[in-house]
């Protein structure tokens, strides 16, 4: 049974979501750098400071790019000075907290800890089952398309498929119903890769249950993708499971809501029917993992829900938050969490905008600013930054032209499963 809903005390203050008695879901939204992980964080202090008990604190986020370091501040922050001890983390990601729900499962059951396979493993069991499927030729379990044979033996199309049924995992498309919209599509290739995954699932199946000496193998490895639905699975089948999560978790909070795709989403719905207080922020506008199914929908609720609106922004200079607005006015939809205004500082900041005629020209441009910076304005290389749409497109061709210019580089390591790296 959902948490009774209540208005704000005081509808759109922020200092409402510190107040113990506090009740429903809120939504805190705002633009980037308005303060919405800290205004999560200063809610659960407060909480923790008025007497809740910290094991019941819970802040999800959808992206796994809160560091060690970051997180080990956010739980500092959360425990304050009281020196209490929590058996849990207060701060995870979703797929970590679907994990620990996999693993309390497995423990409730008797049965070995779960295990989660890494992305090369993954390709190389995808990349030996299309490679036996290329051999086979018209014998194949799976019915491949003519016109895609050729690819079978390639990294890209393993890549892509692997893609493919990650992200059907995350919205909770089995191979049946992707059967299903390959056949109502006109999609052939579809309905191969809806047999793959089934060829894939049973033989996750066999190599977990034979084969191999290690305890953690008698238990089906996991990729990623896979483990949020695992959890919501492992609810449905042990109702007392979540029964006790629900009980356990009274604030619930959710950064970077943004982020989440459907099925993260409805994890969240889950747990948010059995706590006292649940706060979901996020920026509504952005769309950087849209690609990868990610929707907003956790931001939109009914109209009577409460919700708070952050505009202040303590990232962006006068200049820079300036321009981000009146772009933002420009764009379609209206949404009150695209207004920016700047935060009272001595800084105003500057903003330009150059065209280059050639992409050679470009990097020129961008070099020359960067060396004025240093040697005119005196700012130090390890402050600036260079932002590119695309780092295998544009990246790596800036890189070199930088150096070349006498500008120091130091780029990401890249994020690809270490298949592409022989």
């Amino acid at each position: 049974m959902a948490a009774p809903h209540s208005a704000l005390t005081a509808p759109g203050s922020v200092n409402a979501l510190t107040e113990p008695g506090q009740r429903g879901v809120v939504r805190v939204l705002g633009g980037p750098g308005t303060g919405k992980t800290e205004l999560l964080i200063r809610t659960a202090a407060t909480h923790i400071a008025a007497g809740t008990d910290p094991e019941s604190v819970l802040l999800l986020t959808g992206s796994a790019r809160l560091g060690s370091r970051v997180r080990g501040a956010i739980t500092s922050a959360l425990l304050g000075d009281t020196g209490q001890v929590t058996r849990e983390p207060l701060v995870r990601t979703l797929h970590s907290y679907a994990f620990a729900v996999l693993r309390q499962a497995a423990q409730r059951a008797g049965d070995p800890p779960p295990r989660l396979i890494t992305s090369a493993e993954q390709d190389g069991i995808i990349r030996e089952l299309l490679a036996g499927d290329l051999e086979d030729g018209d014998d194949a379990s799976v019915d491949w398309p003519l016109h895609l044979r050729p690819a079978l033996g390639t990294a890209g199309f393993a890549t892509e498929l692997r893609d493919l049924l990650a992200r059907c995992t995350e919205r909770g498309v089995d191979p049946a119903d992707l059967r299903r919209i390959g056949r109502k599509a006109g999609r052939p290739e579809w309905v191969a890769a809806a047999r793959f995954a089934q060829v894939y699932e049973q033989v996750m199946l066999l190599r977990s249950a034979v084969g191999m000496a290690a305890p953690q193998a008698t238990v089906p490895a996991l990729g990623a993708a896979e483990l949020v639905g695992a959890a919501l699975e492992a609810f449905a089948v042990d109702p007392a499971l979540l029964d006790a999560e629900r009980a356990r978790i009274k604030l619930l909070l959710v950064d970077d809501a943004q982020h989440l795709d459907p099925q993260a989403a409805l994890l969240v719905r889950v747990l948010a029917a059995g706590a006292q207080l649940t706060v979901i922020a996020g920026d509504p506008s952005q769309t950087v993992f849209g690609y990868r199914g990610a929707e907003p929908t956790l931001l939109y609720g009914p109209d009577d829900q409460p919700q708070v609106v952050l505009t202040e922004s303590h990232r962006c200079s006068p200049a820079v938050a300036g321009a981000v607005a009146a772009v933002a006015r420009r764009l379609p939809g209206v949404d009150a969490s695209r207004a920016l205004t700047p935060a009272t500082t001595d800084e105003l900041g500057s903003l330009s905008v150059r065209v280059a005629g050639s992409p050679h020209a470009e990097s020129a441009l961008i070099a020359d600013a960067l060396r004025r910076a240093h040697l005119v304005d005196g700012v130090p290389w390890s402050q600036m930054a260079v932002i590119v749409r695309s780092v295998p497109s544009a990246g790596t061709a800036l890189a070199r032209a930088l150096t070349a210019a006498g500008v120091p580089v130091q780029q990401q390591a890249g994020t690809a499963p270490p298949a592409q790296h022989p």
